[in-house]
């Protein structure tokens, strides 16, 4: 189906939000190759990476490639389009009334972290009305761990004279479900941060999805 005749003239006459995932993927490709339309192809692409945008906003270069027919410059459309509506979540999340009231409002606002090859420990500072006022990569471990004490994340926090914090780190295999050390740093820190009048909200692990170590400790 030529690209004219379909998602782009639904678009256009309905709206984006009329269209389907993949043909807003079909629209950032343009066209297909010589044996498949471009729907087919992004249909392809969507499927490979399980009909999820989550998965497919971590799809590397090289994971792309190996979708035939999709080009350098496809693959280079796609994936600016994907780090744009992850910025686009960050400054709604920002701007919102809601601020990062709910564990969810935190891996939107974290969603960078799913791609990154090893653990990183984030901390998140929080005014009185849960608002950001910054953030910092307090530590980076191996693939597998990360090391953080509780003055690498209140040294920061008092500076910026923060009500609250929220601790985040990643699982880069992608399994947010946290470790028993995950839960018992988190205590510690809960602890600490009552000496220092600076309340932790949560503890959040990003993989795939995300875990709230705080509702787990509330349970």
């Amino acid at each position: 189906m030529p690209l004219e005749n379909g998602p782009r003239e639904k678009l256009l006459k309905e709206g984006p939000q009329s269209l389907g995932t993949e043909e807003l993927i079909a629209i950032l490709l343009r066209t297909g190759t010589k044996n498949k339309d471009v729907l087919t192809v992004a249909k392809e692409i969507y499927e490979r990476h399980g009909k999820s945008l989550y998965k497919l906003s971590r799809a590397t270069i090289q994971d792309l490639k190996k979708v035939k027919g999709l080009g350098m410059v496809k693959i280079v459309t796609l994936l600016a389009a994907l780090e744009i509506a992850k910025r686009l979540v960050k400054e709604e999340i920002r701007n919102t009334e809601k601020s990062l009231s709910s564990p969810e409002h935190v891996f939107q606002y974290c969603l960078d972290m799913q791609n990154l090859p090893q653990e990183v420990v984030r901390v998140i500072f929080l005014d009185s009305k849960l608002k950001i006022i910054g953030s910092s990569d307090i530590s980076k471990g191996t693939l597998t761990t990360s090391i953080v004490h509780p003055r690498d994340v209140f040294r920061e926090a008092i500076l910026r004279n923060a009500h609250g914090v929220i601790i985040v780190h990643n699982h880069p295999s992608g399994d947010p479900t946290p470790s028993e050390d995950d839960v018992e740093i988190t205590k510690r820190i809960i602890e600490a941060g009552k000496l220092l009048g600076i309340t932790v909200h949560d503890h959040v692990v990003i993989g795939n999805t995300y875990y709230s170590i705080m509702q787990r400790l509330r349970q």
